[in-house]
C-alpha cells in the first residue's frame, strides 16, 4: 500500500477514526490497534513477508531483554554480536542474493526495518535506553507503518517513549501534518511522477540521445528523486502528527546547499546519522587505538582514520542500496567528494583570507551551490544507470560536442507544465527553507480568503496536473 493510492485513501480515514475515537481512553489499546493497523498496512504490499518483519522485530525484541537484564560484559558481548551478526545476516541474504541469482524478491522495506532493529539492539547495549519490556510497545517501534516502507529511520530511543506515554489529540500538530502530508503529495504527485515520464525515456534510450537531451534527463532526475523521497518523509511525518507522534527531519531543502558536506548534512539525514553514529565513528575511534604515532603511511594520522572512515562507510551506504555494481560507485564517488572537501578544506580559508573574500560572498556562494548541485546531478546519473557503463556513456555524452545542440525527445512539447510547477515548486522551498518544510509557515500570515484559496489551489493542482495514469511506487521502496 502506497500513500498515494486509493487504497489508503480508505485505510488511513478508518485508521484515523478507531485511533482517536474509539481507543483514545487507553494507550495501550491505541498501540495494539496501531500494531494490528501496522501488519495490515505491510501485508497489504506482500503477505507472504510480514513473518520476516514479526521475526526481525522479536529477535531485537528478546535480545534487547537479555542485554538489559545481564551484567556480565561477555555475555552482553556475546547478544550484541549474535543480534548485529543476525540482521546483517538477513538482509544479506534477502538484499544481496539476487547479486549472484536473480529473480529473487526483495521483501519491501527490510532495509529499513533492520536498520531499526539495530539501532534498538546497539542502543540498549551502549545503555543510551533501556530496553522495553511490553512486547507491544516494542513491535510498534520496529514496525510503525508511516515509516516502515521508506523511513525516516527513526531511532527508537526517541520514538518507543512517544509510544508509551498518553496521547492527547493536537489541533495545531494535526494541521501542520496536514499541509506537510500536502505538500509531500504535490512533490511525489505532481512534480516526482512528472519528471519521471521524461526522466525515464531519455535513461532508456541514451545511447540514441545528444548531450544536451541528456543534460536534461539527468537534471529531470535530480528533481525527480528528490521530490520523490523528501515527498515520502514529508507525508510519512505529517500522518505521524496526525497520530500524536513526532518524526524526526529527513530533508532539510539540500539542493540548497553550499558544498558536499553540508548536502549529506540535509540528504535523507535520518540516514546518513545513522551511519555516522554506528559506523563511521566507532571505526574511526577503533582505528585511532591501533595507530599510536602522530602520522601513519606518510599522512597525519587523523587524515588517515578519516578517510579510511570515510571510503568504508560510504562503500556500505552504497551498498545499503542494493547490489547492483552503479550503487557502490556512486557510494565511492560521494566518499571521494567528502575527502577531496576535506583536504581542500584549510587551503580555500588560506586563499579567500588572502584574496580578501568573505566565505559568505554572495557570488562566491553562488558558484559553490551551483557546482555542488552539478556534482550531485552526476552522480544521481551513476545511481540511477542500469549499468556502470550506461553512466560513464551517459556522463560522456553530456561533456560531448553534442550538448550545444538542440535538445529532442518524446514529449519534449508536452514539459511546460513540468517546467512551470517545477519552477513554482523550487521558489516555494527557497521562500522556506528556514523552516522544518516548505509549507510549515508559508502563507500563515495572510488573510484567512488567500489561505484558504491556496491550499485548494495546490490539491487541484494535483488533481489535474498530477500523474494518476497509475499509482506510481516511491522510488526508495526498492531498497
Amino acid at each position: 500500500m502506497i500513500f498515494n493510492s486509493i487504497d489508503f485513501a480508505i485505510f488511513f480515514p478508518a485508521v484515523f477514526f478507531l485511533y482517536w475515537f474509539v481507543f483514545k481512553r487507553s494507550v495501550k489499546l491505541q498501540n495494539a490497534f496501531l500494531l494490528l493497523s501496522s501488519y495490515a498496512f505491510y501485508s497489504f504490499s506482500d503477505i507472504r513477508f510480514l513473518l520476516l518483519l514479526i521475526g526481525v522485530s522479536l529477535t531485537a525484541y528478546f535480545i534487547g531483554l537479555g542485554l538489559e537484564r545481564s551484567v556480565s560484559g561477555a555475555v552482553r558481548g556475546f547478544l550484541l554480536a549474535d543480534g548485529i551478526l543476525l540482521m546483517a545476516a538477513t538482509l544479506g541474504v534477502f538484499k544481496y542474493y539476487d547479486f549472484f541469482f536473480e529473480g529473487f524478491i526483495l521483501p519491501l522495506g527490510i532495509s529499513f526495518y533492520i536498520f531499526l532493529s539495530l539501532s534498538y539492539i546497539i542502543d540498549i547495549y551502549r545503555r543510551k535506553m533501556k530496553a522495553c519490556s511490553d512486547p507491544v510497545d516494542a513491535l510498534l517501534t520496529l514496525s510503525f507503518f508511516p515509516i516502515l516502507l521508506a523511513g525516516p529511520i527513526q531511532r527508537p530511543v526517541s520514538l518507543l517513549p512517544q509510544i508509551q506515554k498518553k496521547r492527547d489529540f493536537n489541533y495545531d500538530l494535526a494541521a501542520g501534518g496536514l499541509r506537510q502530508i500536502l505538500w509531500g503529495l504535490f512533490m511525489k504527485m505532481l512534480i516526482a511522477d512528472n519528471c519521471a515520464v521524461y526522466a525515464n525515456d531519455i535513461f532508456a534510450n541514451s545511447d540514441t540521445y545528444g548531450g544536451s537531451t541528456l543534460l536534461i534527463g539527468a537534471a529531470l532526475y535530480t528533481v525527480q528523486i528528490y521530490a520523490d523521497f523528501a515527498g515520502y518523509s514529508e507525508i510519512a511525518i505529517g500522518i505521524s502528527k496526525l497520530l500524536g507522534i513526532e518524526l524526526m527531519r529527513n530533508f532539510a531543502f539540500p539542493y540548497f546547499a553550499k558544498d558536499i558536506v553540508e548536502f549529506w548534512r540535509r540528504w535523507h539525514i535520518s540516514l546518513t546519522s545513522w551511519f555516522r553514529d554506528y559506523i563511521f565513528l566507532p571505526l574511526s575511534f577503533f582505528i585511532s587505538r591501533k595507530i599510536p604515532s602522530e602520522r601513519f603511511l606518510g599522512i597525519n594520522t587523523d587524515m588517515f582514520i578519516y578517510i579510511a572512515g570515510i571510503c568504508f562507510t560510504w562503500l556500505l551506504t552504497g551498498l545499503w542500496h542494493g547490489s547492483n555494481r552503479t550503487f557502490i560507485v556512486w557510494g565511492l564517488f560521494h566518499g571521494s567528494l567528502l575527502i577531496f572537501y576535506h583536504v581542500l578544506k584549510k587551503p580555500r580559508k588560506k586563499v579567500l583570507r588572502s584574496l580578501n573574500i568573505r566565505h559568505d560572498n554572495l557570488i562566491l556562494v553562488s558558484f559553490e551551490r551551483i557546482f555542488t548541485l552539478f556534482a550531485v546531478m552526476i552522480s544521481w546519473v551513476i545511481f540511477r544507470a542500469d549499468s556502470l557503463h550506461q553512466a560513464l556513456a551517459f556522463i560522456s555524452g553530456i561533456f560531448s560536442s553534442s550538448l550545444f545542440s538542440k535538445p529532442e525527445f518524446a514529449g519534449i512539447r508536452r514539459i511546460n507544465p513540468v517546467l512551470i510547477f517545477g519552477t513554482i515548486f523550487f521558489l516555494i522551498e527557497w521562500i522556506g527553507r528556514n523552516e522544518t518544510f516548505a509549507l510549515e509557515k508559508f502563507g500563515l500570515k495572510w488573510k484567512r480568503a488567500f489561505r484558504w484559496t491556496f491550499y485548494p489551489a495546490l490539491i487541484l493542482c494535483i488533481y489535474f496536473f498530477g500523474n494518476f495514469s497509475s499509482a506510481v511506487e516511491f522510488i526508495y521502496f526498492q531498497f
